[in-house]
């Protein structure tokens, strides 16, 4: 199970699977297709550790499961 990641171990799994940042802010807004739909992703910025929750949603919001998720980040 994926605990403790930062907003910069959120961006780099999203861009493993092809979802890119497309604006910074309080929050980053990340954007790009990621199987056949286009995903639009909300992640908080400089976060050293972003709640449980919060990390469900990003997963949801790019189409990834919390497993796929855990998967990608073996492999980096």
């Amino acid at each position: 199970m994926l605990k403790n990641l930062s907003s910069a171990d959120v961006s780099t799994i999203l861009k493993e699977v092809g979802i890119k940042l497309s604006r910074r802010g309080k929050e980053d807004v990340f954007s790009g297709e990621n199987r056949g739909k286009m995903r639009v992703v909300i992640v908080p910025r400089n976060k050293k550790s972003i709640p449980a929750g919060t990390l469900s949603s990003i997963w949801r919001q790019a189409g990834l499961s919390k497993e796929e998720a855990e998967e990608i980040w073996k492999r980096l």
